[in-house]
């Protein structure tokens, strides 16, 4: 894993194990070398969500499956109930905490019910909360909660140059080559872009090697 720079995206890297590629329970196709995490997106949730969560919850044992994710709510794009959303989340969660691997979180216009419901659940495992677009305020009070936040190429300068370097974790998501990413932040940083990676590398091990024992600032 000490060559992961890339935390979550939905494309195969052409370096086998420098990403963590999402998975689906429909389209489980995996490659040697490579890192994964897997879900049932927001946006997928059909009414046989169950039989697709019990599928997921299979693929989330494979050893090269290390998150579970990108799951969660969004008030914006998805069709289903937010009820709905919030009941398939939770088995995220329990999955997520039973397996001890980390959550990639997908969150639009639902903080406080993401919020609500990491604090129902008692939950012990760090979430990540992908392409994130917010302030460093908010970055800040999430990841008092235990939720890290990841950027991705329509990153807040702000909240860039205002996280602590051990916390910073960087995405191509959809959006393609994650080089032109450490490009352009390696820029507003001022510092050498290999530098940067190495520095997000290490932050990415530790944020997936981080369990019951995970502490918070």
């Amino acid at each position: 894993m000490s060559f992961l720079y890339d935390i979550h995206t939905h494309d195969f890297p052409e370096e086998p194990g420098t990403a963590v590629v999402q998975l689906t329970p429909t389209a489980y196709c995996t490659y040697p070398g490579h890192a994964y995490s897997v879900s049932l997106h927001p946006w997928d949730i059909e009414d046989d969500w169950r039989v697709q969560m019990a599928k997921v919850a299979v693929i989330a044992m494979q050893p090269h499956v290390l998150a579970i994710g990108e799951a969660g709510l969004d008030k914006k794009k998805s069709p289903v109930p937010m009820e709905v959303q919030m009941e398939v989340f939770r088995e995220h969660v329990k999955l997520s905490e039973m397996l001890h691997k980390p959550l990639i979180v997908h969150c639009v216009k639902a903080v406080d019910e993401l919020l609500a419901i990491r604090k129902e659940m008692g939950v012990k495992h760090p979430w990540v909360l992908h392409g994130y677009r917010g302030g460093p305020e908010q970055a800040e009070q999430l990841r008092k909660q235990g939720i890290y936040v990841s950027l991705g190429l329509d990153y807040n300068t702000d909240t860039l140059l205002d996280m602590p370097f051990k916390y910073l974790l960087l995405e191509s998501d959809t959006y393609g080559d994650v080089n032109v990413l450490y490009k352009l932040v390696s820029e507003d940083m001022e510092a050498d872009e290999q530098s940067v990676r190495s520095l997000v590398a290490k932050n990415i091990v530790a944020f997936l090697k981080s369990h019951d024992d995970a502490s918070f600032e």
